[in-house]
């Protein structure tokens, strides 16, 4: 009995060993005790810096902090709250492995349990697994610092298994596992992800529904779903208080409705948005095509970078326009930034494709339409996206709808995994397998050879402006010539990039190809199968996953990882910062007092001198933080600038929903007094007394706002009111 139960449990501790092995050593550098470097950690820890100064001098969580945008809400920044089944995680997982490797680990544990709880087998749910953790997605948000994010699509997996164990199975098992995860994607706060994730639930409950009628199984399925539904509730509750405060903060942030009936500078009658605009929510979704990017990584150039850095590019571009050509952007799409491709696999595409023609149960349907849902509410317009905008409930409370892709990055190694299942319990038709794989490897072919039937390899704005100058160069020959030379030459140069990852998709759909037909003809065992797939997937994967994070190096610095000294401590005082300490200190003796009781206390200030140097600057700034009432502003980027927040009370800062009145406060009176500020130092007369009126005359609103400092350069000392 021990023997058998030891037997089962087996293939789960070769898939953790496996799911530990595979991102320990893709993130290596972790266990060296580096960090990654991640903008927007960097910029949290600014912009909690006072809420973190206060619970470590009072113990105590702060609901407000003075540091950002002259003051808001704390609860929206880092405010803690006790959540015990959020620390059942915390415990086993992403402490000992802690992020990136925990987030990666825990991502390839919630899809194993998706797919155990469909009943696949262990081993064909190891692939799945790999298939979804290493999905682009999570490197690219891991690089940019969303870690709440990855946080939150890691769990989504085991939220839908859940629902299907519930469905399928074992209603009990499946309700008590749904409030567990329910519990811990919330307790994720990321509320846009499981946003998203809703729409494949409630395309899986329509079709089990449907499934459901048609078994005339109705009382059932109402029965589960009433389970489901408490189950739910339960798994919300540990999470409710920062649900409600999050909802009560919306109607005050930039997602809800403005009291205001006129515009910046206008005065004309406008509508009180009470979410964020269309163009701003779009800003950084897809232009038509380059959804094929989750097959084809470099669609349209996968992230901005110049065609010139593109060294096995430039020897086969036009050598006329090579320099000018070099100074283009490799990438061609409509995002506003980006920093690489949505890619989940050319080998899992595959493979979903196989899945939707050859998996007899009606429940596929439900990935294939919320998949392709989520593929036109990625792109940048559209009938559908506008509509959703316009009128579904929520969305526009969002910005980036892209991320919605993430329907899709559980999808499509969920039915192209769940294939591999059928393919070795049911016999299927040789002569349609065979019609599919030329169909999808045809369709590669044919990119390959005939790109310009599917994509013009110019942005909006190039083809605008090659349009214009084609129109104004009627008459002069030569030169209209020679741009429609260069306009080829930079088409060319993408076409180039774009060939080169066509082919290397092909070369993956063909492998997997032939070891799905193999199988089928009997030629090659399923073991071996297994083996095969699996090694396709993670190296397609990890390829691609390595041009956006990486652990090279230049010597001995590494580009993408550093010493967790510098993560924690990513903004050292500069000499404006300085001037400012110096000065309040100067003008009030007892803040000097209380540095030196503080640092007296404070185990670290006794240790090696760069680490006591450290301590200090913040001991000192976080007393006169907690000592004064000032405000300083910047004239670098002041509204997305959270490094000043780590030093003083700031009249900016950096966060995605600020409150809307201040918003307004921005748009209408701050920018212009910045302005102001910026025409008077640039004015070569500008003296003092000039300085002098500008602080009492032209800045009213700043001047409300207790402004007492402005940093026009941080090397510099700022300028002061006096006043």
């Amino acid at each position: 009995m021990l023997k058998d139960k030891l037997k089962q449990l087996l293939p789960h501790v070769v898939a953790i060993a496996i799911f530990i092995a595979l991102s320990a050593v893709y993130f290596y550098p972790q266990l060296k005790g580096m960090q990654l470097r991640q903008g927007d950690i960097d910029r949290h820890q600014g912009m909690s810096k006072e809420i973190t100064d206060f619970r470590a001098k009072y113990g105590a969580e702060p609901l407000w902090t003075n540091s950002m945008f002259a003051g808001m809400p704390a609860y929206q920044i880092s405010t803690k709250s006790a959540n015990y089944v959020d620390s059942i995680q915390t415990i086993l997982i992403l402490k000992p492995f802690s992020r990136p490797i925990g987030y990666v680990l825990l991502a390839m544990i919630a899809f194993y349990i998706l797919m155990l709880c469909f009943g696949i087998s262990p081993w064909i749910s190891i692939i799945g697994a790999v298939a979804f953790g290493f999905a682009s997605i999570f490197v690219l948000y891991l690089e940019g610092g969303h870690n709440s994010k990855v946080h939150a699509i890691a769990l989504l997996p085991a939220v839908i298994g859940s629902i299907l164990l519930a469905y399928r199975k074992n209603v009990v098992m499946g309700a008590l596992l749904l409030a567990f995860f329910i519990c811990l994607e919330l307790s994720a706060n990321h509320i846009q992800m499981t946003y998203y994730a809703l729409f494949l639930i409630a395309a899986i409950i329509i079709v089990e529904l449907i499934i459901h009628l048609k078994n005339k199984l109705l009382g059932k399925f109402i029965k589960v779903s009433l389970v489901l539904a408490v189950a739910t509730i339960i798994g919300v509750l540990p999470a409710i208080s920062n649900l409600v405060t999050t909802d009560e903060y919306s109607k005050y942030s930039t997602r809800g409705k403005s009291e205001l009936t006129i515009t910046p500078k206008s005065g004309q009658q406008t509508t009180s948005a009470e979410a964020l605009e269309s163009g701003y929510i779009t800003e950084y979704n897809l232009s038509p095509g380059e959804t094929w990017s989750l097959a084809i990584p470099n669609v349209k150039g996968g992230r901005i970078d110049y065609i010139g850095n593109k060294k096995d590019i430039m020897p086969k571009v036009d050598k006329k326009y090579a320099e000018y050509i070099a100074q283009y952007p490799s990438y061609w799409g409509e995002q506003a930034s980006s920093g690489g491709a949505f890619y989940f696999g050319a080998s899992v595409f595959l493979l979903f494709i196989l899945g939707m023609v050859f998996i007899k149960d009606r429940l596929k349907w439900a990935f294939m339409a919320a998949s392709l849902l989520a593929i036109l509410l990625s792109l940048k317009s559209g009938v559908l996206i506008e509509m959703f905008i316009n009128s579904f409930p929520l969305f526009n409370k969002f910005r980036d709808t892209k991320m919605i892709l993430l329907i899709a990055q559980i999808s499509f190694p969920f039915v192209g995994l769940w294939f591999i299942k059928e393919l070795m319990n049911v016999q299927i038709d040789k002569k349609k397998l065979i019609y599919t794989l030329v169909a999808v490897n045809g369709l590669f072919i044919i990119f390959y050879i005939a790109p310009k039937l599917f994509f013009d390899f110019l942005t909006s704005a190039e083809m605008a402006y090659f349009n214009k100058q084609n129109t104004e160069l009627q008459n002069n020959v030569p030169y209209l010539t020679q741009l429609l030379e260069f306009k080829s030459g930079l088409q060319d140069a993408r076409i180039l990039i774009f060939k080169k990852d066509v082919l290397r998709s092909l070369l993956f759909t063909i492998l997997i190809s032939g070891l799905v037909y193999m199988f089928v003809i009997k030629k090659l065992k399923a073991n071996l199968l297994l083996l095969g797939i699996g090694v396709l997937i993670l190296i397609d994967l990890w390829a691609v996953d390595k041009r956006y994070l990486n652990n090279e190096q230049k010597g001995r610095e590494y580009y993408n990882w550093t010493e967790k000294k510098e993560v924690s401590t990513p903004y050292r005082a500069s000499a404006a910062d300085n001037f400012i300490l110096q000065a309040e200190v100067s003008k009030n003796p007892s803040i000097a007092k209380k540095i030196d009781e503080a640092l007296a206390s404070d185990p670290k200030s006794g240790a090696n001198a760069e680490e006591a140097e450290i301590t200090k600057e913040k001991i000192s700034f976080r007393e006169l933080n907690f000592a004064t009432n000032y405000r300083v502003v910047t004239l670098q980027n002041p509204f997305a600038n959270a490094e000043i927040s780590n030093f003083h009370k700031s009249i900016g800062g950096y966060h995605g929903a600020k409150l809307k009145k201040y918003q307004e406060l921005i748009d209408f009176y701050l920018n212009d007094e910045l302005g102001t500020f910026i025409k008077t130092l640039q004015d070569s007369s500008t003296n003092s007394d000039s300085i002098d009126n500008l602080f009492r005359n032209k800045i009213p609103v700043l001047g409300m706002l207790n402004t007492k400092y402005l940093i026009y350069n941080p090397g510099a000392n700022p300028l002061v009111d006096e006043s």
